[in-house]
């Protein structure tokens, strides 16, 4: 599939961490000279040019200079500064080299290492996060459960759940009997979709402890995304029957829900209502169950009532604008996400409002919305910035959408999905060699990310002709990801461009069943009439040129073979 589809189907990367905000940023970060303690006039003249970047809030350059100023100075706190500051605005680079000499000057302190073994991580460098990881811990023999079981609460904030399972199973591999370390790896495997490792992980942490609540939780969760729905629900009513408890009723409730079991999951809601009273949690559950029915005017009216209930009202705010918008009431929507001022529906609130308004044709508003909210919400800048290049793309401004690329990949240099973003957009510009620079740099930054490997697979078979070269790529996103119906399109357009037609047409055949798509089309299409059914084919592109009109793709193929 072409390079712009298979990245429209890459997850957006948002930064997570420490999230200073201006306040912070002037009260905190801008501490007086003689507080830090002596520094060299070199790092003291750093500071100086730091504070001041800070206060016109020229971030880029405030976090340079207080990385220099932490490389040049003995004093730890300094490099503390430096450290908190690049780490919070996702300046990864930088952050990692402030981390590295906070490291070096308080050996003794854990979050430094902690946070060194987070940037490892997003540059996919698992085994050495994971030695890290094990420096934070410490040498004490044996480890709380806790102290394990806070490391994975950290690493949770890390977006990318396949590498956090991985390097979770790395300490496991170390400690195999800790049954905190075990729950972790479950739960990261199961944000990751590892659903098999996940109860075994659960399971072995039940071994000291059978009557513990949460690997049992995690259990029947890995069993329902599995399908196994009645031993799902079958293991939530064993712990139900076990003692009171509205915590694990609330569960069984929202499972029998996901189950399709409507009526039940309303009535176990309704006994809670009855034992317990209105409870916040209840009428959120019943808010999400009357949205999944589509009965929005119910709730609407729930999360109106929830908007007195503390840190819900702020989901409420959220949702109530998801509820507008499907009403088709675009105004009152925005309205509704500009009330989200905090937490951690602010990012996708401020998303769904420029979304509104680029679908309302108005794709410069959205724009300019987005990137004041970048420049008050710092912290948050990385994580709108794709919808930021694409807004800028859709008003035909690419050099300024390649130049919001080059800074970001200047502060996350790994950043996988951006490298794939950059690189689609040069081959859209005709920039073959720019393209494949970004391509090859993502594969040997993630060597085992089954979207880049596909990327480049596709491109050097269709632009290179490397057609052997190619097929290592997509055979290899194939074994990773044997579902990926663009995955599947890549390995049969490789195969073609091999000359081995039958197995392409089998392949492109199920691409086009898990997902019709007229370039996936066109690509069948073109198989079939390269084996002799050319009836096949015509009917292939007739039907993509009815629905998608003006696909490219498809024009291209109509007009080489009928022409």
């Amino acid at each position: 599939m072409n390079l712009a589809a298979n990245c429209a189907r890459y997850p957006t990367h948002p930064c997570f961490g420490v999230r200073p905000v201006i306040s912070l940023l002037l009260s905190c970060w801008l501490l007086p000279a003689a507080l830090a303690g002596p520094v060299a006039p070199d790092a003291g003249e750093l500071l100086r040019t730091a504070e001041q970047a800070l206060e016109k809030m020229e971030l880029y350059e405030a976090a340079q200079a207080f990385t220099a100023a932490a490389e040049e100075s003995s004093d730890a706190a300094i490099a503390e500064r430096a450290a908190q500051l690049t780490f919070g605005l996702g300046f990864d680079a930088l952050a990692e080299r402030a981390v590295v000499r906070w490291t070096a000057l308080a050996p003794g302190n854990a979050l430094p290492r902690v946070l060194l073994g987070r940037l490892k991580l997003r540059r996919y460098a698992v085994d050495e996060a994971a030695a890290d990881m094990l420096a934070a811990l410490g040498s004490g023999e044996p480890r709380r459960d806790e102290v394990y079981l806070a490391l994975a609460a950290d690493l949770s904030d890390e977006n990318n759940a396949q590498l956090v399972t991985r390097v979770l199973s790395r300490l496991t591999a170390l400690d195999p009997l800790a049954p905190g370390l075990q729950q972790a790896l479950g739960t990261a495997a199961l944000r990751s979709g590892d659903y098999d490792l996940a109860i075994g992980a659960a399971s072995t942490a039940l071994l000291d402890d059978p009557g513990w609540q949460d690997p049992q939780l995690l259990i029947a969760r890995a069993m329902a995304a599995l399908g196994r729905d009645d031993e799902a629900l079958a293991k939530v009513a064993a712990l139900k029957a076990a003692g009171a408890n509205p915590l694990i009723e609330l569960e069984y409730a929202r499972m029998l829900a996901d189950a399709g079991k409507l009526a039940e999951a309303r009535g176990a809601l309704a006994a809670l209502t009855k034992t317990y009273g209105e409870r916040p949690e209840i009428e959120r559950t019943l808010a999400f169950l009357d949205l999944a029915t589509g009965d929005l005017a119910a709730a609407e009216q729930r999360f109106e009532a929830l908007e007195d209930s503390g840190p819900g009202r702020l989901e409420a705010f959220y949702y109530r604008g998801q509820i507008a918008e499907r009403r088709g009431d675009a105004e009152t929507a925005r309205r509704l996400y500009v009330r989200v001022s905090s937490g951690p529906y602010l990012v996708p609130a401020r998303l769904a409002s420029a979304g509104s308004l680029a679908r309302s044709g108005a794709p410069e508003q959205a724009l300019e919305e987005l990137t004041r909210f970048a420049q008050d919400h710092p912290s948050d800048a990385m994580a709108v910035l794709e919808l930021r290049a694409q807004l800028l793309l859709s008003l035909e401004r690419p050099d300024e959408a390649l130049a919001l690329y080059d800074e970001a990949l200047r502060c996350k240099p790994a950043w996988v999905s951006l490298l794939l973003s950059r690189g689609a957009l040069h081959e859209q510009q005709g920039r073959l060699r720019e393209a494949m620079r970004d391509l090859e740099a993502a594969v040997e930054i993630a060597p085992d990310d089954a979207l880049a490997l596909n990327a480049f697979g596709y491109i050097l078979a269709n632009r290179t002709g490397k057609s052997r070269e190619a097929w290592r790529y997509v055979r290899r996103a194939y074994e990773i990801q044997p579902r990926s119906a663009a995955i599947q399109d890549s390995v049969g357009w490789a195969l073609f461009r091999l000359g081995r037609l039958p197995e392409a047409r089998s392949h492109l055949e199920e691409a086009v069943d898990r997902l019709p798509d007229p370039e996936i089309m066109s690509h069948l299409a073109e198989v079939n009439w390269q084996l002799g059914d050319r009836d096949t084919a015509i009917d292939l592109l007739f039907a993509a040129a009815v629905a998608w009109p003006d696909s490219r793709p498809v024009r291209d193929t109509a007009e080489r073979l009928l022409d």
